[in-house]
C-alpha cells in the first residue's frame, strides 16, 4: 500500500503545473495533496513556512473547499484557487462555463483585458482616453503579475479546453446576474443592536453576544482575530486576506487594515438609525433652503417695483451673504482642532466632565517607524473610546489597532 502511494507521489510531481497557481510565479514550489489535483504553490503564498514542505503532513489546497461554508466545493475557478459550492454559488460573483470550471469575477477581468490586449482592442471612454481597468495593468513587464497570469492563461485554456468565448461568455452571465441582484437586493437583518452575519462571526469565535459592544470593540477583536490567524498578505503587509468567517462580513476577499472600521458600519443598527436621521435632516434642509429663496425673491421683487415708481434708477439690494463655515488647511487652523499633551493631562484632573471633553476628540501621535507606507511623522487620530484602570487611561483611537497612552500624545505644533 505504502509503495503505491509513493508511486503515485512521483507521477503527480512529474505531471505537476510549473507555476504557483496563487502568484503564478515559479521557484520552490509544494504541491497540494488533494487526490489528482495537480495545482503548485509557494509555501508563502499559502501561510506556511519553508519549513512545512519538509515534514510529511498532508496539505490541501483551498481549491477544494468551498470559499463560503467551507463544505466541499463543485464549481472552481480556473485561474485561481477560489472555488464555491452548489449551495453558495449564488452568493459570490462565479460564473460557471463548462462543466465544474468557471472563472471568478477577479480572474474574468483580467481575463477580459488580457484578451483585447491580445488582439489589440483597448475599451476608450471620452476624448480617446483609457478606461481605468486599462491604466492600471501592464502585461508586457516580465515582472507583473498580470504578465505572468497572461501567459499562465495562455497555457492552460488549451489543456482545459477553454476559449475566448467561453470568457465572454461568463461575462454575459455576471452582467446578467448583476442586474438581477440589483432589483432585488437581500436587506441586512438585523437582530437587537446588531447584524446577523457579526453575530454568526462573533459566535463562531465565542464571542459574548448579549452583551453589547461598540463599534471600536469590535475592530479590536476583529484585529486580533487577524493576528492570531495571520491573514495578513505575504507580500503587502497593510493588507488582510479574508478566509470565509470575515468574507461573511466584509464580503470581499481582501481589505485594507484601515478599512476594518468602516466596513463595519452597515452591522450596526445604530449607524442605520443615524442615517436615516441624517437623511430626514437633509431634506428639512432642503425644504426650508427652499422657502427661504421664495421669500428673498419676493422681497427683492418687491423692492425693485418700489424703486421703479419712486425713480427711473434702479436699486440693488444688498443681500446678507452668510459667512462660511470652511476653515483653510493651514497649521494655525490645525493646532486648534486637536488635543495637546498638556491639555489632555489638565482635563484628567477633572474626572467627571473628562469622558465627555476627549471623546470625539482629535489627538495627535507618532507614527511608528517601522511603518514603511507611512511618509509622515505624526498623524492625527479620533479618539472613539476611553479605557480606564487604577494606574493609567489608555485612550481608543481609529484606525489603530492598539490603545495610546497619554504619554505617547504629542505637545507639538504642526509645522506644514
Amino acid at each position: 500500500m505504502k509503495k503505491q502511494r509513493k508511486q503515485k507521489k512521483i507521477i503527480k510531481d512529474r505531471d505537476s503545473e510549473d507555476w504557483c497557481f496563487e502568484c503564478k510565479d515559479g521557484g520552490k514550489l509544494m504541491i497540494c495533496d488533494y487526490r489528482d489535483c495537480l495545482k503548485v504553490y509557494h509555501p508563502e503564498c499559502v501561510g506556511k513556512g519553508d519549513s512545512f514542505m519538509e515534514n510529511e503532513e498532508p496539505w490541501n489546497c483551498n481549491r477544494h473547499s468551498c470559499l463560503i461554508c467551507q463544505n466541499t466545493a463543485k464549481f472552481y475557478c480556473v485561474c485561481c484557487p477560489n472555488a464555491v459550492c452548489g449551495c453558495c454559488i449564488g452568493e459570490v460573483e462565479f460564473a460557471p462555463v463548462k462543466g465544474k470550471k468557471g472563472f471568478c469575477d477577479n480572474c474574468l477581468e483580467l481575463l477580459l483585458l488580457a484578451e483585447q490586449n491580445a488582439l489589440g482592442i483597448t475599451k476608450r471612454g471620452k476624448k480617446g482616453k483609457k478606461t481605468a481597468s486599462e491604466e492600471k495593468v501592464d502585461f508586457n513587464g516580465r515582472e507583473t503579475y498580470e504578465c505572468l497570469f497572461k501567459e499562465y492563461w495562455d497555457i492552460i485554456k488549451g489543456r482545459e479546453g477553454l476559449t475566448v468565448d467561453n470568457v465572454y461568455s461568463a461575462d454575459a452571465q455576471l452582467k446578467k446576474r448583476g442586474c438581477c441582484s440589483d432589483s432585488v437586493s437581500k436587506a441586512i437583518e438585523f437582530i437587537g443592536w446588531r447584524s446577523s452575519p457579526l453575530i454568526k462571526f462573533l459566535t463562531s469565535i465565542g464571542k459574548d453576544t448579549t452583551k453589547q459592544l461598540s463599534q471600536y470593540d469590535v475592530e479590536s477583536i476583529i484585529s486580533g482575530y487577524i493576528q492570531e490567524k495571520n491573514l495578513f498578505h505575504p507580500k503587502k503587509k497593510r493588507r488582510i486576506l479574508c478566509e470565509p468567517m470575515l468574507y461573511s462580513l466584509f464580503r470581499r476577499k481582501s481589505v485594507d487594515n484601515n478599512q476594518i472600521y468602516s466596513l463595519l458600519d452597515i452591522h450596526f443598527v445604530a449607524n442605520l438609525e443615524q442615517s436615516e436621521d441624517d437623511e430626514s435632516e437633509d431634506e428639512d434642509e432642503i425644504i426650508l433652503g427652499e422657502k427661504k429663496n421664495k421669500n428673498i425673491t419676493a422681497a427683492f421683487k418687491k423692492q425693485k417695483t418700489l424703486s421703479s415708481n419712486r425713480t427711473c434708477q434702479e436699486e440693488e439690494v444688498n443681500l446678507t451673504v452668510k459667512e462660511s463655515g470652511f476653515a483653510s488647511m493651514v497649521a494655525e487652523n490645525i493646532k486648534l482642532v486637536y488635543l495637546r499633551k498638556s491639555l489632555v493631562e489638565r482635563l484628567l484632573k477633572q474626572p467627571e466632565s473628562f469622558d465627555c471633553k476627549v471623546l470625539g476628540s482629535f489627538v495627535r501621535t507618532k507614527t511608528d517607524l517601522t511603518d514603511y507606507q507611512r511618509h509622515t511623522s505624526h498623524q492625527l487620530l479620533q479618539v472613539r473610546g476611553i479605557k480606564k484602570n487604577a494606574s493609567e487611561v489608555l485612550l481608543q483611537v481609529s484606525n489603530m489597532p492598539i490603545d495610546l497612552n497619554i504619554a505617547m500624545l504629542s505637545d507639538c505644533d504642526f509645522t506644514k
